[in-house]
């Protein structure tokens, strides 16, 4: 029996890495409400298995405490305090308690994930699946650009309503593969299915027109070849010499780059062109054509509302409660997110939940680095290629909200329990 819960446990989160993107990312409420049923379902059985086998296994080392820490500031945001002259320090004590509920969800899956994704033939069948999703999405969006919504109906960009969502959620799967094919751990005979899946992904990236998703690629292809590749070749056995480190840089950096242009050049660069060309517009405060806001307009009036509570924000999930007084549309613009994570969570959670977001960055990178420290390469491939997703997102989280979407989180976090250390190494 134990051994059966522990398998299910497992075969269920690998469900869960497939299933959740397909209800629009899981943005709407009974999307999400179900995404965390199903958490709270494996965390009974994760209960039930403790039980049977008396013995406490977890994973994830300190990378949950910044995310428990979050929970424990939105708890106290519903407290009567009265610091702020309100009953409770947040603005809308429903939203928070909403809020909560996915942010303990989240931390749920996350350790199930790090505890479950606990072998080399499990981590490895995780991967795959990854990567296979994000291939399988980025095909369907790629076909959906051409002939419509016949592929999918309910989705503009896969089963995304949102072209940035859509490249964020790629960007992760992008990096991962990259990680594989730059740590030499894949046998040569499906070499190429891994880059022509890579070149698949990029194309619907590029293809989805969305600036912050090229942002995060470029940034990703940097970190491969600067961070990654020469980490990868001095935790080998042999250690290359410097300059030779530096030329395979400088070529993954190229081959990166022909990469871009080679993807541009099979689906066409026009949407992606047209909205670059509308950045210096979106600067100066012009809307425009094809958005609905500024964010611009919307960053400025967010920097007001956390000048105005520093501290402990206005509460989680509280946000678009309290941005209208700060709205200088007259209310023109119905702005529910910053449109910026990081500027989200100092709105909502203030300087302390922004000290929280930092911790877990920073041990996120100090983590993964260390597991990395290996000889083995297939682990230090998946370590290494989890942390470029992980970065990318963390780059595209500067100028969209895709940390929010849950199907996007679902997959930042099963990315951040692949950086992990495997405990029988």
């Amino acid at each position: 029996m134990r051994f059966i819960l522990d398998k299910l446990i497992y075969l269920a989160l690998l469900l869960l890495l497939i299933v959740t993107p397909l209800p629009y990312g899981a943005v709407e409420s009974w999307s999400t409400a179900l995404w965390e049923l199903a958490v709270v379902a494996l965390l009974i059985l994760w209960g039930v298995d403790l039980l049977i086998k008396r013995q406490l296994r977890l994973g994830g080392g300190w990378l949950a405490w910044p995310l428990l820490g979050l929970l424990l500031l939105g708890l106290f945001q519903l407290m009567p305090t009265g610091l702020t002259g309100r009953e409770t320090i947040t603005l809308h004590p429903f939203a928070t308690t909403q809020t909560l509920l996915r942010i303990a969800a989240s931390l749920g899956f996350y350790l199930l994930a790090a505890t479950f994704l606990n072998t080399d033939q499990r981590r490895t069948v995780a991967v795959n699946v990854i990567i296979i999703v994000c291939v399988l999405i980025a095909l369907v969006g790629i076909g959906q650009s051409f002939i419509g919504k016949a592929l999918w109906q309910r989705g503009s960009f896969g089963p995304f309503v949102n072209r940035n969502h859509f490249a964020g959620f790629l960007v992760m799967g992008a990096g991962l593969t990259g990680g594989l094919l730059i740590g030499r751990s894949l046998r040569r005979e499906i070499l190429a299915l891994y880059a022509s899946g890579l070149v698949v992904l990029c194309a619907a990236i590029l293809l989805s027109a969305s600036r912050g998703g090229l942002l995060a690629l470029g940034a990703e292809i940097l970190f491969l070849a600067l961070v990654v590749l020469p980490f990868t070749l001095s935790s080998g056995k042999s250690r290359p010499s410097v300059r030779s480190v530096i030329l395979r840089s400088l070529a993954t950096v190229l081959i990166g780059g022909a990469a871009i242009a080679g993807s541009l050049f099979l689906v066409g660069s026009e949407g992606l062109v047209r909205n670059l060309s509308q950045t210096a517009s979106e600067v100066e405060g012009r809307l425009p054509e094809d958005e609905r806001f500024s964010r611009r307009d919307i960053w400025q009036a967010t920097t007001r509302l956390i000048a105005d509570h520093p501290w402990f924000g206005v509460g989680l999930g509280a946000f678009p409660y309290a941005y209208p007084a700060y709205d200088q549309s007259s209310g023109a613009q119905r702005v529910e997110q910053t449109h910026n994570d990081y500027l989200q969570i100092l709105a909502d959670a203030g300087i302390i939940g922004g000290l929280l977001a930092l911790a877990f960055i920073l041990i996120l990178f100090l983590t993964a680095f260390r597991a990395a420290r290996t000889h083995h390469r297939r682990r230090r491939s998946i370590i290494l290629g989890a942390l470029s997703g992980c970065l990318a997102i963390a780059v595209h989280s500067f100028v969209d909200f895709n940390l929010q979407v849950t199907a996007n989180a679902q997959l930042f976090l099963a990315l951040a329990a692949l950086t992990t250390r495997i405990s029988d190494e």
